[in-house]
């Protein structure tokens, strides 16, 4: 991974021109933040950055869990072109930090020429701190501020909580075209049981990320990245009824692949959610499904516009 990781408890004297936000998942109105921070760091000669949570801050208030973990962010935002990422703890001391004080620790530990938020943005404890004191902070310090208008859906602020309800309700196809780069999941493909490869239909199986906010279980049209080759295929995601398997999984077959690839790390998009996962009578009953969503989701993904998105 290029994109460098800093440390928001200790100084820097690069300067930077930083993006601030929660960034659970970086949706377009981030990407536009992104940007923004981008175009200044090259107009001006310094580096891009964004402030974000090494940790979830839902923990502590017992909420929904994330949409992405601080990895995930740190990839998408790499293909991004972003040059740093700063990350931050969410704890009580920082709960309990004044506006004032998160932007002086701010300023203190980095060379801060631009910072960059979206309008709604608060900060602080008790979210006290708005764009009108952050105005007034960046005036007084000769710092360079961008506000960048929020992203709306059917006039609507897009939010994390809509984002959220996409994920559970496994609406990926909508979530998609919000999200700066396609929904995805990674890890290292593990040994299983082999079913589907008794059908005909070999999987490459990963375990779920219990950080992340829980995908709806169901059938996915998906894209498998391995080795930075993008393969069409179709995932499976929850339990495996038909063979009375209660575990919770994520099995990709993988059309037209025959590789080698236990041990390695991979990457599924999704792209659609084509079904719900269903108790078949029988093996024959499931593989006759299997080769029905074959044909479906290939002819989904043919010319599919996420490919160019994941290609970037």
């Amino acid at each position: 991974m290029k994109i460098k990781v800093l440390d928001f408890e200790k100084q820097y004297d690069k300067p930077i021109a930083v993006a601030l936000g929660f960034f659970d998942c970086i949706h377009t109105g981030h990407a536009l933040l992104v940007e923004s921070a981008k175009q200044f760091a090259k107009d001006n000669g310094v580096e891009s950055a964004l402030l974000t949570f090494s940790n979830d801050p839902n923990e502590l208030f017992g909420k929904d869990k994330q949409i992405c973990t601080f990895e995930n962010r740190l990839f998408i935002l790499e293909k991004l072109g972003l040059d740093e990422v700063i990350g931050a703890k969410f704890n009580e001391d920082f709960m309990s930090t004044s506006p004032e004080g998160f932007l002086d620790k701010l300023v203190g530990n980095f060379d801060v020429k631009c910072i960059v938020v979206g309008a709604d943005y608060t900060f602080g404890k008790n979210a006290g701190g708005n764009v009108d004191m952050l105005k007034h902070y960046c005036e007084m310090h000769g710092i360079v501020l961008n506000i960048v208008p929020f992203e709306t859906v059917c006039g609507e602020k897009l939010s994390t909580t809509y984002l959220k309800s996409l994920v559970k309700s496994g609406e990926v196809k909508k979530l998609n075209s919000h999200l700066a780069v396609p929904y995805f999941m990674s890890g290292v493909v593990q040994h299983a049981r082999h079913k589907g490869t008794g059908m005909g239909f070999p999987t490459v199986n990963i375990a779920p990320d219990s950080l992340r906010l829980a995908l709806k279980d169901g059938i996915y049209a998906t894209f498998c990245n391995i080795d930075g080759k993008i393969y069409e295929s179709m995932t499976n995601v929850g339990k495996k009824p038909t063979f009375n398997d209660n575990s919770v999984s994520v099995e990709t077959y993988i059309f037209d692949f025959d590789g080698d690839v236990y041990g390695k790390n991979v990457i599924v998009y999704f792209v659609e959610r084509t079904r719900d996962v269903t108790k078949f009578n029988s093996i024959d009953d499931l593989k006759t499904q299997l080769e029905k969503d074959e044909r479906q989701i290939r002819g989904i993904l043919q010319n599919c516009a996420e490919f160019a998105k994941i290609q970037g």
